[in-house]
């Protein structure tokens, strides 16, 4: 897959789970309270789309709550984009949203304006 396909794929694709997880996983926001596509990346061969995530509450378990629902996702995208063939979603953490809210906290604790 051409370098720009890929990338307007990824594109899509992180436009498509965000309203996944809005329209159809909202239960799951009381458990881990919002959580974020941070990227999306699709393989050069179309094996794998990483999706990583992050949330503010029970980060350990986020990832595997949201494997739970891998393969609907996977239907969803094959129905909404067209491959080639449709990558195995995988999910992964991604930590950068927490230590970003980690150091947002200790400013405000430290009242530096």
């Amino acid at each position: 897959m051409k370098q720009e396909r890929r990338k307007r794929a990824e594109s899509i694709s992180q436009k498509l789970l965000s309203e996944y997880l809005i329209s159809d996983l909202q239960e799951m926001s009381s458990e881990f309270g919002i959580i974020t596509i941070t990227a999306v990346d699709i393989s050069s061969d179309l094996s794998y789309i990483d999706v990583s995530v992050s949330s503010l509450k029970n980060t350990e378990l986020l990832t595997k709550q949201l494997s739970e629902h891998a393969h609907d996702i996977q239907r969803l995208l094959g129905r909404k984009i067209e491959f080639i063939k449709v990558p195995r979603v995988r999910f992964r953490y991604d930590e950068s949203g927490k230590t970003s809210f980690e150091i947002h906290q200790t400013l405000q604790e430290l009242d530096i304006k």
